[in-house]
C-alpha cells in the first residue's frame, strides 16, 4: 500500500514510537523508509537538554573562538553572543546525530537526513522532495495557550501534508 514512508523523530519518547511503526509499516509493505530529524535555531529546551544528557553530549563544548561579547566601541551595536550560540548550535548538531543514529540502528531506514528550520516546514518539504506517501510521526503536548497560539507540529504537518499522516502518541 505505501512506497515511501518518511518518519520524523525529535528523540522524544512519541517520536520513538513513531520510529518503531514506520519500520514496522515499511517492513510490511516493501515501502523506502527514510527518517528525517530537525534541528531548529533558538535556545535548547529543558527536554532537548535532558535528551542529550542521555545521550551523552557534551554540554559544555570548547570553541575555539574568543569571546567578542561587551568588546564594542562606546556607542556602538551590543553584539550577540556569538560564542554562546556557536555552542548552542553545536550541541544541537550533536543532539541530532544521536538521534538520527539511534533511530537508524533500530530500523531498516536506508536513508536518514537531518534538516534545519521550523520543524512542520522541514517535515513538509522533505515529504514532499521525497515523494512520501505517508508520513509518521509523534504527537507530543503542548500547553494550552501556546497550542492555541502555535499548533503543534503534528497538527501542521497533517493539515498541510499531500499525504497520508499517522501520529503517535
Amino acid at each position: 500500500m505505501f512506497k515511501n514512508i518518511l518518519v520524523a523523530t525529535d528523540g522524544s519518547n512519541h517520536a520513538n514510537k513513531a520510529v518503531g511503526l514506520a519500520a514496522d509499516m515499511a517492513a510490511k509493505n516493501g515501502a523506502a523508509l527514510t527518517v528525517l530529524t530537525v534541528i531548529e535555531s533558538g535556545a535548547l529546551t529543558e527536554d532537548a537538554k535532558r535528551l542529550a544528557a542521555q545521550k551523552g553530549v557534551d554540554m559544555n563544548p570548547v570553541l575555539d573562538i574568543p569571546d567578542i561579547t561587551g568588546i564594542v566601541p562606546e556607542g556602538g551595536p551590543i553584539l550577540p553572543n556569538v560564542k554562546g550560540t556557536l555552542a548552542i548550535m553545536r550541541i544541537q548538531a550533536e543532539l541530532a546525530e544521536a538521534i538520527m543514529e539511534d533511530a537508524k540502528d533500530r530500523t531498516s531506514a536506508a536513508r536518514g537526513l537531518t534538516e534545519t528550520g521550523h520543524a512542520a516546514e522541514a517535515i513538509l518539504r522533505v515529504a514532499k522532495a521525497e515523494g512520501a506517501d505517508l508520513i509518521v510521526m509523534g504527537s507530543r503536548g503542548l500547553g494550552a495557550l501556546k497550542r492555541l497560539f502555535m499548533g503543534s507540529v503534528s497538527q501542521t504537518v497533517s493539515h498541510f501534508a499531500n499525504c497520508t499522516c499517522i501520529t503517535v502518541k
